[in-house]
């Protein structure tokens, strides 16, 4: 009884510490840094929509992502810098890139990956517009 005591006493603990971390990070309204996944008011309201492009390697031996197509971009975005982040299954990065976004009437754009990672590691992506 008293292990489960000591036990249930430590993990209250540890969960009071996580909620009062994440608590502070509620407070986030910069349009330039986040660290969780609310959105930030920025010049796209709306969101925006992602495609993967894949190409085989014939080294590797395995198809990977090239580029990822961001559409749905504002206008209002012109001139801004696009970032694209892909990652695996836990949420570590695996691959990333960036593009000057255009002035001009198009609202899709491809962003060319520095390092093309794996297409069937790939489980998420994560778009950034910033100034």
């Amino acid at each position: 009884m008293k292990r489960t005591l000591i036990a249930f006493g430590a993990g209250l603990t540890v969960f009071a510490g996580v909620f009062a971390m994440a608590a502070s990070l509620g407070g986030i309204t910069s349009n330039k840094v986040g660290a969780d996944n609310t959105a930030v008011a920025s010049c796209d309201t709306d969101g925006v929509t992602t495609a993967y492009a894949t190409a085989w390697d014939t080294t590797d031996k395995r198809y990977e992502v090239t580029s990822v197509t961001v559409a749905g971009v504002n206008d209002a975005c012109d001139g801004q810098t696009l970032g694209v982040s892909l990652t695996d299954s836990t949420g570590v990065q695996i691959g990333s890139g960036t593009l000057a976004i255009p002035s001009s009437v198009a609202t899709s754009h491809a962003v060319s990956l520095t390092t093309a990672p794996s297409a069937k590691l790939t489980e998420g992506v994560h778009v950034l517009i910033s100034s």
